[in-house]
Protein backbone atom coordinates (compact mmCIF):
# COMPACT_ATOMS: atom_id res chain seq x y z
CA UNK A 1 0.00 0.00 0.00
CA UNK A 2 1.54 3.53 -1.08
CA UNK A 3 1.40 5.74 2.25
CA UNK A 4 2.34 9.09 -0.16
CA UNK A 5 -1.58 10.02 0.21
CA UNK A 6 -1.23 9.74 4.33
CA UNK A 7 1.51 12.03 4.22
CA UNK A 8 0.14 14.86 2.39
CA UNK A 9 -2.73 14.27 4.54
CA UNK A 10 -1.03 13.96 7.41
CA UNK A 11 1.19 16.75 6.87
CA UNK A 12 -0.87 19.39 5.75
CA UNK A 13 -2.65 21.58 8.59
CA UNK A 14 -5.99 21.99 9.49
CA UNK A 15 -7.65 23.24 12.59
CA UNK A 16 -11.47 23.67 12.93
CA UNK A 17 -12.49 26.07 10.65
CA UNK A 18 -9.62 26.30 8.50
CA UNK A 19 -9.72 22.52 6.66
CA UNK A 20 -8.79 24.21 3.36
CA UNK A 21 -5.09 22.42 3.01
CA UNK A 22 -6.29 19.34 3.49
CA UNK A 23 -9.80 19.40 1.74
CA UNK A 24 -7.49 19.78 -1.58
CA UNK A 25 -5.41 16.85 -0.87
CA UNK A 26 -8.44 15.07 -0.30
CA UNK A 27 -9.85 16.04 -3.31
CA UNK A 28 -7.10 15.84 -5.31
CA UNK A 29 -6.95 12.19 -4.90
CA UNK A 30 -11.08 11.44 -4.67
CA UNK A 31 -11.68 13.73 -7.84
CA UNK A 32 -10.82 10.72 -10.38
CA UNK A 33 -13.07 8.09 -8.25
CA UNK A 34 -16.12 10.76 -7.78
CA UNK A 35 -18.89 11.71 -10.51
CA UNK A 36 -19.34 14.80 -8.58
CA UNK A 37 -17.50 17.13 -5.55
CA UNK A 38 -19.90 19.84 -3.57
CA UNK A 39 -19.02 22.10 -0.74
CA UNK A 40 -21.47 22.98 1.42
CA UNK A 41 -21.85 26.39 3.17
CA UNK A 42 -20.31 25.06 6.46
CA UNK A 43 -17.17 23.95 4.58
CA UNK A 44 -18.12 20.21 4.24
CA UNK A 45 -16.56 18.45 1.32
CA UNK A 46 -19.77 16.23 -0.25
CA UNK A 47 -18.03 13.88 -2.88
CA UNK A 48 -20.74 11.35 -5.16
CA UNK A 49 -20.44 8.32 -6.78
CA UNK A 50 -23.77 7.59 -8.16
CA UNK A 51 -24.57 3.45 -8.69
CA UNK A 52 -27.14 0.88 -7.59
CA UNK A 53 -28.15 -0.23 -4.12
CA UNK A 54 -28.83 1.37 -0.58
CA UNK A 55 -27.48 4.91 -0.14
CA UNK A 56 -24.40 5.09 2.03
CA UNK A 57 -23.19 7.76 3.43
CA UNK A 58 -18.94 7.55 4.48
CA UNK A 59 -17.61 9.83 6.73
CA UNK A 60 -14.16 10.77 8.11
CA UNK A 61 -13.34 14.36 9.38
CA UNK A 62 -10.89 16.75 8.23
CA UNK A 63 -9.79 18.75 11.09
CA UNK A 64 -7.14 18.44 13.47
CA UNK A 65 -6.30 19.28 16.96
CA UNK A 66 -4.72 22.77 17.66
CA UNK A 67 -5.25 26.42 18.81
CA UNK A 68 -6.29 30.04 17.63
CA UNK A 69 -4.02 32.64 18.64
CA UNK A 70 -6.37 34.52 21.49
CA UNK A 71 -3.32 37.33 22.62
CA UNK A 72 -0.07 39.04 21.24
CA UNK A 73 2.20 40.37 24.07
CA UNK A 74 4.93 42.00 23.70
CA UNK A 75 7.69 39.25 21.40
CA UNK A 76 5.05 36.49 22.97
CA UNK A 77 1.86 34.56 21.91
CA UNK A 78 -1.49 33.25 24.05
CA UNK A 79 -3.59 30.56 22.20
CA UNK A 80 -6.83 28.81 23.43
CA UNK A 81 -7.34 25.09 22.02
CA UNK A 82 -9.51 23.86 19.37
CA UNK A 83 -10.20 20.24 20.60
CA UNK A 84 -9.74 18.63 23.90
CA UNK A 85 -5.82 18.18 24.49
CA UNK A 86 -3.97 17.16 27.55
CA UNK A 87 -1.53 20.40 28.50
CA UNK A 88 1.40 18.25 29.38
CA UNK A 89 1.48 17.29 26.14
CA UNK A 90 1.21 20.84 25.14
CA UNK A 91 3.84 22.28 27.59
CA UNK A 92 7.31 23.09 26.47
CA UNK A 93 6.56 21.97 22.80
CA UNK A 94 7.68 23.62 19.15
CA UNK A 95 4.86 24.50 17.40
CA UNK A 96 3.83 25.90 14.18
CA UNK A 97 1.84 29.79 13.98
CA UNK A 98 0.65 30.17 10.16
CA UNK A 99 0.50 33.66 10.28
CA UNK A 100 1.55 36.19 7.21
CA UNK A 101 3.78 33.33 6.70
CA UNK A 102 4.85 30.11 8.75
CA UNK A 103 6.48 30.33 12.35
CA UNK A 104 8.20 28.43 14.62
CA UNK A 105 7.21 29.05 18.31
CA UNK A 106 8.45 27.43 21.55
CA UNK A 107 5.80 26.97 24.18
CA UNK A 108 7.33 28.65 27.49
CA UNK A 109 8.33 26.23 29.67
CA UNK A 110 10.30 26.92 33.50
CA UNK A 111 13.81 26.75 33.39
CA UNK A 112 14.61 23.49 35.97
CA UNK A 113 17.51 25.48 37.27
CA UNK A 114 15.41 28.14 38.99
CA UNK A 115 13.78 24.85 40.90
CA UNK A 116 10.50 23.40 40.25
CA UNK A 117 7.72 25.13 38.71
CA UNK A 118 4.99 22.73 40.11
CA UNK A 119 2.12 24.82 38.62
CA UNK A 120 0.23 23.05 36.14
CA UNK A 121 -0.46 25.75 33.63
CA UNK A 122 -3.86 25.25 31.36
CA UNK A 123 -3.22 26.15 27.56
CA UNK A 124 -4.74 29.11 28.26
CA UNK A 125 -2.11 30.42 30.49
CA UNK A 126 0.81 29.05 28.44
CA UNK A 127 2.78 32.06 25.99
CA UNK A 128 4.48 30.89 22.85
CA UNK A 129 7.96 32.29 22.23
CA UNK A 130 8.58 33.02 18.57
CA UNK A 131 12.00 34.67 19.07
CA UNK A 132 11.06 37.82 17.26
CA UNK A 133 11.01 41.04 18.44
CA UNK A 134 7.39 42.73 19.28
CA UNK A 135 7.02 45.13 15.95
CA UNK A 136 7.65 42.39 13.65
CA UNK A 137 5.57 39.95 15.30
CA UNK A 138 2.43 41.98 15.34
CA UNK A 139 3.29 42.58 11.58
CA UNK A 140 2.97 38.65 11.29
CA UNK A 141 0.53 37.40 13.07
CA UNK A 142 -3.05 38.27 14.54
CA UNK A 143 -5.59 37.26 16.37
CA UNK A 144 -6.88 33.83 15.01
CA UNK A 145 -4.09 32.66 13.26
CA UNK A 146 -4.02 29.13 13.19
CA UNK A 147 -1.47 27.35 15.14
CA UNK A 148 -0.57 23.52 14.61
CA UNK A 149 2.22 20.67 15.97
CA UNK A 150 4.68 20.89 13.40
CA UNK A 151 4.12 18.58 10.19
CA UNK A 152 5.69 14.68 11.02
CA UNK A 153 5.39 11.47 9.50
CA UNK A 154 7.53 8.52 9.64
CA UNK A 155 7.27 5.77 7.68
CA UNK A 156 8.77 2.32 9.89
CA UNK A 157 8.63 -1.34 8.91
CA UNK A 158 4.97 -1.99 10.88
CA UNK A 159 3.96 1.61 11.43
CA UNK A 160 2.92 5.00 10.88
CA UNK A 161 4.27 8.07 13.20
CA UNK A 162 2.64 11.22 12.30
CA UNK A 163 0.85 14.18 13.19
CA UNK A 164 -2.80 14.69 13.11
CA UNK A 165 -3.85 10.77 12.63
CA UNK A 166 -6.77 11.84 14.09
CA UNK A 167 -8.79 11.90 11.59
CA UNK A 168 -6.68 11.52 8.26
CA UNK A 169 -6.01 7.80 8.47
CA UNK A 170 -9.83 8.34 8.46
CA UNK A 171 -9.77 9.65 5.13
CA UNK A 172 -7.05 7.75 3.56
CA UNK A 173 -9.14 4.73 4.21
CA UNK A 174 -12.05 5.63 2.23
CA UNK A 175 -9.43 7.01 -0.28
CA UNK A 176 -7.86 3.43 -0.37
CA UNK A 177 -10.82 1.12 -0.40
CA UNK A 178 -12.47 3.48 -3.34
CA UNK A 179 -9.32 3.32 -5.20
CA UNK A 180 -9.60 -1.00 -5.08
CA UNK A 181 -13.39 -1.30 -4.83
CA UNK A 182 -16.38 -1.37 -7.19
CA UNK A 183 -19.21 -0.48 -5.05
CA UNK A 184 -22.36 -1.68 -5.41
CA UNK A 185 -24.09 1.13 -3.64
CA UNK A 186 -25.44 4.69 -4.58
CA UNK A 187 -21.78 6.39 -2.39
CA UNK A 188 -21.80 9.74 -0.69
CA UNK A 189 -18.30 10.24 0.61
CA UNK A 190 -18.00 13.33 3.41
CA UNK A 191 -15.06 14.88 4.40
CA UNK A 192 -16.09 16.98 7.16
CA UNK A 193 -15.38 19.82 8.98
CA UNK A 194 -15.20 21.36 12.76
CA UNK A 195 -15.57 17.46 14.67
CA UNK A 196 -13.46 18.12 17.25
CA UNK A 197 -14.83 21.30 18.58
CA UNK A 198 -18.27 19.34 18.50
CA UNK A 199 -19.02 17.43 15.59
CA UNK A 200 -20.40 20.38 14.12
CA UNK A 201 -20.05 19.91 10.59
CA UNK A 202 -21.38 16.29 10.60
CA UNK A 203 -24.98 18.10 12.28
CA UNK A 204 -25.25 19.56 9.00
CA UNK A 205 -24.91 16.91 6.75
CA UNK A 206 -27.41 14.01 7.06
CA UNK A 207 -30.03 16.55 6.82
CA UNK A 208 -28.97 17.19 2.68
CA UNK A 209 -27.92 13.64 1.94
CA UNK A 210 -30.91 11.19 3.73
CA UNK A 211 -28.79 7.87 3.47
CA UNK A 212 -29.95 4.33 4.37
CA UNK A 213 -26.82 3.81 6.04
CA UNK A 214 -23.83 6.03 7.58
CA UNK A 215 -20.31 4.65 8.46
CA UNK A 216 -18.06 6.62 10.07
CA UNK A 217 -14.07 5.82 10.00
CA UNK A 218 -11.96 7.39 12.61
CA UNK A 219 -8.53 6.78 14.11
CA UNK A 220 -9.52 5.97 17.76
CA UNK A 221 -7.36 5.95 20.87
CA UNK A 222 -5.97 3.12 21.65
CA UNK A 223 -5.14 1.95 25.00
CA UNK A 224 -2.80 -1.08 25.18
CA UNK A 225 0.51 0.84 26.67
CA UNK A 226 2.33 0.05 29.63
CA UNK A 227 0.89 1.12 32.71
CA UNK A 228 -2.80 1.68 31.53
CA UNK A 229 -5.11 -0.61 33.75
CA UNK A 230 -6.61 -4.04 32.33
CA UNK A 231 -9.82 -2.64 32.69
CA UNK A 232 -9.02 0.11 31.07
CA UNK A 233 -7.69 -1.68 27.61
CA UNK A 234 -10.27 -2.22 25.40
CA UNK A 235 -9.21 -1.49 21.47
CA UNK A 236 -5.78 -3.01 20.76
CA UNK A 237 -3.10 -2.05 18.26
CA UNK A 238 -2.33 -5.35 16.01
CA UNK A 239 -5.95 -6.70 15.97
CA UNK A 240 -7.18 -4.77 13.26
CA UNK A 241 -10.22 -2.21 12.82
CA UNK A 242 -12.07 -1.53 16.01
CA UNK A 243 -16.23 -2.29 15.17
CA UNK A 244 -17.59 0.16 17.98
CA UNK A 245 -20.70 -0.78 19.47
CA UNK A 246 -21.06 1.93 22.09
CA UNK A 247 -19.33 5.05 23.46
CA UNK A 248 -19.90 8.09 25.63
CA UNK A 249 -22.44 9.37 23.10
CA UNK A 250 -23.48 6.78 20.95
CA UNK A 251 -25.07 3.50 20.89
CA UNK A 252 -24.38 1.90 16.91
CA UNK A 253 -26.94 0.22 14.92
CA UNK A 254 -26.30 -3.46 16.30
CA UNK A 255 -27.07 -5.28 13.68
CA UNK A 256 -24.92 -3.42 11.36
CA UNK A 257 -22.07 -3.58 13.70
CA UNK A 258 -22.41 -6.94 13.92
CA UNK A 259 -23.25 -7.51 10.27
CA UNK A 260 -19.97 -5.61 9.30
CA UNK A 261 -18.38 -8.27 12.11
CA UNK A 262 -19.45 -11.21 10.55
CA UNK A 263 -18.15 -10.15 6.79
CA UNK A 264 -15.00 -9.46 8.31
CA UNK A 265 -14.75 -12.61 9.82
CA UNK A 266 -16.34 -14.31 6.03
CA UNK A 267 -13.32 -12.55 4.44
CA UNK A 268 -11.06 -13.26 6.86
CA UNK A 269 -9.78 -9.95 8.13
CA UNK A 270 -8.78 -8.76 11.90
CA UNK A 271 -11.08 -6.80 13.32
CA UNK A 272 -12.34 -6.03 17.24
CA UNK A 273 -16.11 -5.47 18.48
CA UNK A 274 -15.28 -3.06 21.16
CA UNK A 275 -17.66 -1.66 23.95
CA UNK A 276 -16.12 1.28 25.34
CA UNK A 277 -18.17 4.40 27.48
CA UNK A 278 -15.25 6.95 26.33
CA UNK A 279 -14.93 8.86 23.56
CA UNK A 280 -17.16 9.78 20.54
CA UNK A 281 -17.51 10.25 16.84
CA UNK A 282 -19.43 11.52 14.27
CA UNK A 283 -21.48 8.67 14.06
CA UNK A 284 -23.49 10.09 16.99
CA UNK A 285 -24.59 13.23 15.52
CA UNK A 286 -25.02 11.45 12.09
CA UNK A 287 -27.42 8.76 13.32
CA UNK A 288 -29.68 11.17 14.61
CA UNK A 289 -29.14 14.33 12.61
CA UNK A 290 -32.46 13.69 9.99
CA UNK A 291 -34.59 11.21 12.24
CA UNK A 292 -32.59 7.84 11.92
CA UNK A 293 -30.67 6.31 10.39
CA UNK A 294 -28.28 3.09 10.30
CA UNK A 295 -25.01 4.20 11.46
CA UNK A 296 -21.90 2.01 12.42
CA UNK A 297 -17.99 3.60 13.44
CA UNK A 298 -15.05 1.76 12.01
CA UNK A 299 -11.81 3.15 13.31
CA UNK A 300 -7.97 2.41 13.38
CA UNK A 301 -6.30 1.84 16.64
CA UNK A 302 -4.06 4.75 16.83
CA UNK A 303 -1.96 5.25 19.76
CA UNK A 304 -1.38 9.07 21.13
CA UNK A 305 -4.47 10.66 19.83
CA UNK A 306 -4.33 14.55 20.29
CA UNK A 307 -0.53 14.81 20.93
CA UNK A 308 2.47 16.05 18.40
CA UNK A 309 2.97 12.44 16.91
CA UNK A 310 0.76 9.43 16.79
CA UNK A 311 1.53 5.96 15.84
CA UNK A 312 -0.81 3.49 13.58
CA UNK A 313 0.03 0.26 12.56
CA UNK A 314 0.14 -0.67 9.12
CA UNK A 315 -1.97 -3.79 9.66
CA UNK A 316 -4.44 -2.29 11.21
CA UNK A 317 -4.63 0.42 8.70
CA UNK A 318 -5.21 -2.01 5.93
CA UNK A 319 -7.44 -4.39 7.82
CA UNK A 320 -9.69 -1.38 8.03
CA UNK A 321 -9.04 -0.69 4.30
CA UNK A 322 -9.96 -4.35 3.28
CA UNK A 323 -13.14 -4.42 5.34
CA UNK A 324 -14.48 -1.14 4.09
CA UNK A 325 -13.84 -2.22 0.42
CA UNK A 326 -15.50 -5.64 1.40
CA UNK A 327 -19.06 -3.33 2.72
CA UNK A 328 -18.81 -1.42 -0.50
CA UNK A 329 -18.56 -4.60 -3.20
CA UNK A 330 -20.55 -6.71 -0.81
CA UNK A 331 -23.27 -4.67 1.11
CA UNK A 332 -26.32 -6.85 1.88
CA UNK A 333 -24.10 -9.39 3.52
CA UNK A 334 -23.39 -6.61 6.47
CA UNK A 335 -27.39 -4.95 6.09
CA UNK A 336 -29.42 -8.52 6.44
CA UNK A 337 -27.18 -9.53 9.17
CA UNK A 338 -29.58 -9.66 12.49
CA UNK A 339 -29.08 -10.19 15.73
CA UNK A 340 -31.39 -11.62 18.56
CA UNK A 341 -31.54 -12.42 21.94
CA UNK A 342 -31.64 -16.60 22.52
CA UNK A 343 -34.94 -18.03 22.88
Amino acid sequence: MNYELLQKLCEAPGVPGAEAPVKKVFVEALEPLVDEVKEDSLGNLLLLKRGSGPRVLLDAHLDEVGFLVSGIEGSFLRVIPLGGMDPKVVYGQRLVVWGQRKLSAVVVSYPPHLGKDKKDLAIEEMYLDTGLLPEKLGELVEIGSPVTFPSFFEETEDAIMAKALDDRVGLFVIAEALAQANPKVDLVVSASVQEEIGLRGAQALAQKISPEVVIVLEGTFAADTPGVPSSLKATLCGQGPEIRLCDARFVADRDLSLGLAQLAKEKDIAHQVIVKNRGGTNASALQVASGSVRTAAISVPVRYLHAPVSIAFKKDIEATVALLKAFLENPQDALSYRWSYPS
